[in-house]
């Protein structure tokens, strides 16, 4: 967990907000990782939509407790949020929680996270997941671009959108890739010849 500053008129901020009973706006707020207390508070909050907002928040990164509640909230909105926050990217337990998510809603926003690259060997079996929108989104995720292993399994995708999707990414296509991954998923596209 790192220190963050303490800003007096943030605190005074949130202060009113929590005193007014404006949940979202502060569950929302940057400066909310000040108040670790209050975001332990939210993360338990009764109504899911406060969880929900406070799953999207990027101070939730320096709260490692935080971050595993919410990754198994019981509403799947809320596992949905926290996979599309880029802050789950320094915390590998719960990115392999979410590619393993019995929602394909979570496992879609895991595979659209940018934080993707960082996990090869997720992104490897987002590539074969039994959703085709799981795999529709990680071919769509410029974030793949080096990963190697998940390009060639999408681009023998079964299911032709999925094909499409790879051969639409603009950092495949693009050609920062490497040039065979790239050539495959063209190749995928192509009608087969009777």
């Amino acid at each position: 967990m790192t220190d963050t500053p303490i800003d007096p008129l943030a605190i005074i901020e949130l202060t009113n907000l929590k005193a007014a009973g404006k949940l979202e706006e502060l569950a929302h707020h940057p400066a909310l990782a000040m108040k670790p207390e209050w975001m332990s508070e939210l993360a338990q909050n009764k109504h899911a939509y406060i969880r929900y907002i406070l799953a999207q928040n990027p101070t939730v990164a320096d709260h490692p407790e935080i971050i595993k509640n919410l990754s198994t909230d019981a509403y799947t909105g809320v596992r949905s949020a926290l996979a599309t926050n880029p802050a789950i990217a320094n915390h590998p337990a719960v990115v392999r929680k979410l590619a393993s998510d019995k929602s394909s809603s979570a496992r879609q926003r895991l595979a659209s996270n940018p934080a993707i690259a960082n996990y090869p060997e997720t992104a490897k079996k987002l590539s074969k997941d039994r959703s085709k929108q799981v795999r529709m989104h990680l071919a769509s995720n410029p974030a793949i671009v080096n990963l190697d292993e998940a390009i060639e399994t999408l681009s023998a995708d079964k299911d032709l959108s999925v094909r499409w999707w790879l051969a639409q990414n603009p950092a495949i296509a693009g050609g920062t890739a490497n040039t065979n991954s790239w050539q495959t998923a063209q190749q995928a596209t192509q009608a087969p010849t009777i």
